[in-house]
């Protein structure tokens, strides 16, 4: 199986633990951090880096420098070419200051949640749409050769989102609050 249905597979199990147990997820971080666990499975062989070093493909929290050469865009987790990745300063190529750098995300996901009695439907929408243009500036600026997943869990109500959809690299996940005893 490849690693894009291997990345649908552990959001579809994400899915049913969601609906079944909603409450065992107070904070969107409890989501991701139960993501993670479950893409770990697949994704914690350890390969070895550009230099050195050896590391896994699964990351989280990872910053990214935009054309200002500033950390300006942050991705919940993502899953790289560990091939591309150094960790240490190598023939004369100083490492930024994050301390990494790698060259080819090969998927990135953005994961959002909304609690009962939290922000507006609007402030909602328009957090999705940032991780929205967060990706599409991904795309310009490090080429689209990766997939990218937005997983929107609302346990206020279904907001039915229409979201643009660039290519068929997108893919979004929305899910409403599972109701007792439905």
């Amino acid at each position: 199986m490849n690693e894009r249905n291997k990345v649908k597979q552990k959001i579809e199990m994400l899915i049913r633990e969601f609906k079944n147990n909603p409450d065992k997820f107070l904070t969107e971080e409890n989501i991701r951090s139960y993501f993670y666990h479950l893409l770990l499975g697949d994704f914690n062989i350890v390969r070895n880096c550009e230099n050195d070093s050896r590391s896994i493909p699964l990351h989280t929290e990872i910053r990214w420098y935009g054309q200002s050469g500033r950390l300006k865009l942050r991705s919940d987790i993502v899953i790289m070419d560990v091939s591309t990745l150094r960790t240490t300063d190598d023939n004369g190529l100083r490492l930024p200051l994050k301390g990494y750098s790698f060259n080819k995300p090969k998927i990135v996901i953005e994961v959002k949640m909304r609690r009962k009695g939290s922000e507006t439907d609007t402030a909602f929408i328009n957090k999705i749409r940032k991780d929205w243009v967060k990706i599409r500036t991904l795309n310009s600026e490090l080429g689209n050769d990766f997939y990218s997943f937005i997983v929107i869990f609302d346990k206020k109500k279904n907001l039915d989102l229409e979201l643009e959809r660039q290519n068929n690299h997108k893919e979004y996940y929305v899910y409403p609050y599972a109701e007792r005893g439905n």
